[in-house]
């Protein structure tokens, strides 16, 4: 038997859109914290063991492979539920719109977030960055 997905998270990250993407998919998976600061899990594995990198959102599928980057991660879960429509279908100009704005916000919105996550930013700072993002 198969274990389910797992999907490594730290909060605050770029890992909301897969966790959002594999409860609208309805698939079976574990969550696992994988803080980014201390890059220790909760049983004290280092996460380099497990993602080089060191970064989030990473998804362990159930047959061992890993995926990185949000937007393929997100992309993968959509194909596996084709019926829920998460995605739009492979080869279809929709998809490659979906591809496009999944770069953008990961190459260049993203980026404007940021500062928001630097502990020593102001709090002043940091409200005048989200006033510029809203």
């Amino acid at each position: 038997m198969n274990l389910p997905m797992k999907l490594y998270y730290s909060p605050g990250a770029c890992s909301l859109s897969p966790h959002i993407a594999l409860r609208e998919a309805d698939l079976p998976f574990e969550l696992v914290k994988a803080p980014t600061k201390t890059h220790r899990l909760d049983d004290g594995t280092d996460y380099y063991t497990i993602n080089p990198l060191g970064y989030v959102p990473l998804l362990e599928l159930d047959d061992g492979q890993r995926l990185r980057e949000g937007p393929a991660i997100v992309q993968y879960i959509a194909d596996q539920v084709p019926d829920r429509r998460l995605a739009p279908a492979w080869g279809t100009m929709a998809r490659y719109r979906l591809i496009e704005w999944l770069t953008f916000i990961g190459t260049e919105l993203h980026k404007g977030f940021t500062p928001l996550f630097y502990p020593d930013m102001p709090d002043v700072a940091k409200a005048m960055a989200r006033d510029k993002l809203a």
